[in-house]
């Protein structure tokens, strides 16, 4: 699941890895995890709530989905955030990492743009369908910030391992288990109720009898 991904998964390894060694063992690093895990399931809820409005309030529909990536991205930086624009002195981990961190956040942002703005193939319609649409640039940049993202928790994992073994207190098996399987199971019951809902409703009843009349139409001509 995406929510997942996005937020408990990423929120594991910044958790681990990234967070500010002033703020290691505090209450925000200790409700860190559970928070990203409570995260996912509004991540879920408004990516499935955003399609019921898409067809009379598309505006809204998108603005919905956009903030249901937005909020756990936003949520899990907030170490990085603070470790690139607060924190001053020896205890800032101001490492080789942090180049890579950069890159990562230029192309979530780039991924964020193109997915919310849909350009390029606005302002030239019909000349970006095959090749160059937005769509296609939000994947090779999500792709791509990937890729630095987990370079740069590797970076920090293996400059920072020394000292985040001898004074952070390490997750244990059950409570990551535990954080792990409240996030799917919910997430997994988000999913069924919003289904439920989209298929008892009147509206898509009738949607889903047009298409399949409008299917039968073309396969009959």
């Amino acid at each position: 699941m995406i929510s997942f991904s996005v937020s408990a998964g990423c929120a594991f390894t910044y958790g681990a890895y990234v967070m500010p060694d002033r703020w290691i063992n505090g209450t925000f690093h200790q409700y860190y995890v559970p928070i990203a895990a409570f995260n996912t399931f509004i991540c879920t809820g408004l990516s499935c709530y955003s399609r019921f409005l898409e067809v009379d309030r598309p505006a809204l529909s998108k603005l919905l989905r956009t903030a249901a990536f937005v909020h756990p991205f936003v949520f899990d930086n907030i170490p990085l955030f603070y470790r690139l624009l607060f924190c001053f002195g020896e205890d800032c981990n101001w490492n080789e990492a942090i180049p890579l961190h950069l890159y990562h956040l230029l192309f979530a942002f780039l991924t964020g743009f193109l997915f919310a703005s849909h350009l390029p193939e606005r302002l030239a319609p019909g000349r970006f369908d095959y090749f160059g649409h937005s769509h296609q640039l939000f994947h090779v940049c999500a792709v791509l910030g990937t890729h630095f993202q987990m370079e740069a928790v590797l970076t920090d994992r293996s400059s920072r391992q020394a000292w985040l073994s001898s004074h952070s207190d390490a997750d244990t098996l059950a409570s990551t288990l535990g954080v792990v399987a409240t996030s799917v199971i919910g997430n997994i019951i988000l999913i069924c109720f919003f289904t439920a809902t989209l298929l008892w409703s009147p509206r898509a009843n009738s949607i889903l009898q047009n298409h399949i009349l409008d299917e039968a139409k073309a396969k009959a001509h």
